[in-house]
């Protein structure tokens, strides 16, 4: 039985941790914060830009938390790293669990991008090919919108459109009916769970990944990386896995603080795969 008393407490220390982040990681760029890209008030985005040369590339964020937990604002680090380096990026904050189930939270996703698509231009994100990154939760939903055609045209996506996906410590396989919180979440799509996997939509035609997952990850176990790395060679995609020694299921995320020692490597891994290099 779930103690209420921990929860409540996991739960602050998350937000005193990703606040402490927040400001430590903040950086010099324009910001544009709580764009509505819906009429409900999660449905909300935020937009960093490089302060300096642009390299081109744009990028879209979606935030972890079990689908059920997390914030847009938490990671203003996230977004002001990657517009250090000349990225631009919408960092997407989207309805949660208990509030909404599956698909909801990936639809608010899709709508995002397509908004984006649509009206960011306007705010210095201009529309054309993008990346998709998501962390956790956030990488599944990320996925699902690009290898699923549903969420693609939900978010007037051709497949061109997409230029890759960077899951960090991403849930591609699972078995939603092993958990009773997931199993409700994703009761919608039961008692056939398979259309919620990432895993089982990939094929030679799809989009490029970047798969970056900690050795020590006890709540994603970097089988499931593994795993969604074969299944992807196997059906001839683009994919590249990174198994990071040491790491837990969050550690990936301390990577883009500027004071962390593998910020660099980190950052240099992404604007290779971004460049179409194998790494």
């Amino acid at each position: 039985m779930e103690n209420p008393n921990i929860d409540t407490f996991k739960t602050y220390l998350r937000k005193g941790l990703f606040n402490g982040m927040k400001l430590v990681g903040h950086r010099p760029g324009r910001v544009i914060r709580d764009l509505h890209y819906g009429r409900e008030p999660e449905q909300k985005l935020d937009i960093y830009l490089p302060a300096g040369p642009h390299r081109g590339a744009h990028l879209v964020f979606f935030h972890g938390g079990s689908w059920s937990s997390g914030h847009k604002d938490e990671y203003a680090f996230l977004g002001s790293a990657l517009a250090a380096f000349g990225i631009s990026c919408a960092v997407v904050g989207y309805r949660l669990y208990p509030k909404v189930r599956y698909p909801v939270f990936v639809e608010d996703g899709a709508h995002a991008v397509a908004w984006l698509q649509r009206e960011g231009s306007r705010y210095g994100f201009a529309s054309g090919p993008l990346y998709l990154m998501g962390h956790s939760a956030g990488a599944h939903i990320a996925c699902l919108m690009a290898l699923d055609e549903r969420y693609r045209d939900m978010a007037h996506l051709r497949m061109e459109h997409i230029l890759g996906v960077i899951g960090l410590a991403g849930v591609y396989r699972f078995r939603p009916e092993n958990d009773p919180v997931h199993a409700d979440i994703f009761a919608p799509a039961g008692p056939d769970f398979e259309q919620v996997k990432p895993i089982n939509y990939v094929a030679g035609n799809k989009v490029p990944l970047l798969l970056l997952h900690g050795s020590k990850d006890t709540t994603v176990g970097p089988k499931i990386a593994q795993r969604m790395y074969e299944a992807a060679s196997g059906a001839g995609q683009k994919v590249q896995l990174h198994i990071q020694p040491g790491y837990g299921h969050v550690r990936p995320l301390f990577d883009f603080l500027p004071f962390m020692p593998n910020h660099q490597k980190t950052m240099a891994l992404l604007l290779a795969f971004m460049a179409g290099e194998s790494v």
